[in-house]
């Protein structure tokens, strides 16, 4: 009974690691990390991704195809960005949480934040 209770185990950790990779992007930069916790609202399924490249030395924003549609939440704090181009998160509309802070922004270009229609914070 034991051995099976460890096995069930095992296997539903298996699962979690197995999803989150699926839904988390191959990230070009080293010092990025992403993690996916999926959620189950009325019987639908999903994942919120989280990208978080604080502190990585980034002197520009990610471009937004290296980031899955379905980003919720993108850390680029501490990093040494200094403009926000437009269409810097074209595509993201999942986005809900976007930090910028503790970087070197002197400009934002129009449109910078066009289509985040999910940003809250």
């Amino acid at each position: 009974m034991k051995v099976a209770s460890v096995l069930f185990a095992l296997a539903a950790l298996c699962g979690i690691i197995v999803a989150s990779r699926r839904h988390c992007p191959d990230l070009t930069v080293e010092s990025c990390e992403c993690a996916a916790e999926r959620s189950g609202a009325l019987n639908r399924r999903s994942a919120r991704v989280t990208v978080a490249c604080d502190d990585a030395d980034l002197t520009d924003t990610l471009e937004p195809r290296a980031l899955l549609t379905t980003t919720t939440s993108l850390i680029l704090s501490n990093n040494k960005i200094s403009m926000v181009k437009n269409g810097s998160f074209f595509g993201l509309h999942s986005l809900e949480r976007l930090d910028l802070r503790s970087n070197l922004i002197s400009t934002v270009e129009p449109g910078a934040f066009r289509g985040l229609v999910m940003l809250k914070r």
